[in-house]
């Protein structure tokens, strides 16, 4: 008999990850190459923060089926929403030289959460600024693949579980 995960259980997994993630966001930052996050950086660290939480909560209520499409539905937003913070740094990032002086970085320097966890939370750098890529790959590109991926997954166990109790 084959190994087969639950859906339960990968919802565990992606919540793990979203705080891995989140870890390697802190190694990247007070590591050898001191990247600093700028304000759409920290966006996305909330987005990974909200979509790991919620995915561990579902994983340790799980509901019936309506309450498992209803923590999917809200993690497939949450993913989606990053899609767009990515998308956004990776088309308008590049040419926001000020971001920390605009209301984005305003906005998001400005959250009572940047006060409470300024070594993670507050921006220190510019959405312009420009680090090496992680095995060949921008830090934004990267926060794209796994918003992405993330939502795909989230769509699949959705119908995966709107399927099975179909039958």
């Amino acid at each position: 008999m084959p190994f087969r995960l639950s859906l339960r259980s990968i919802l565990a997994l992606i919540g793990l990850i979203c705080f891995a993630l989140l870890a390697f966001a802190w190694f990247l930052q007070y590591g050898p190459d001191k990247q600093q996050p700028c304000p759409l950086c920290i966006l996305q660290r909330y987005v990974f923060m909200a979509l790991g939480t919620v995915c561990l909560l579902a994983a340790a209520h799980w509901p019936g089926r309506n309450g498992q499409l209803a923590y999917l539905g809200v993690a497939d937003l949450l993913a989606t929403t990053g899609i767009g913070m990515a998308t956004w740094q990776l088309l308008k990032g590049g040419s926001m030289t000020s971001c920390l002086a605009d209301p984005i970085g305003d906005f998001v320097n400005g959250l009572p959460s940047a006060n409470w966890w300024p070594e993670f939370l507050f921006a220190t750098g510019g959405c312009a600024d420009k680090y090496p890529p992680v095995l060949g790959i921008s830090v934004p590109v990267w926060a794209l693949i796994w918003f992405a991926a993330l939502s795909l997954c989230f769509g699949w166990m959705a119908a995966s579980s709107f399927r099975s109790n179909q039958q």
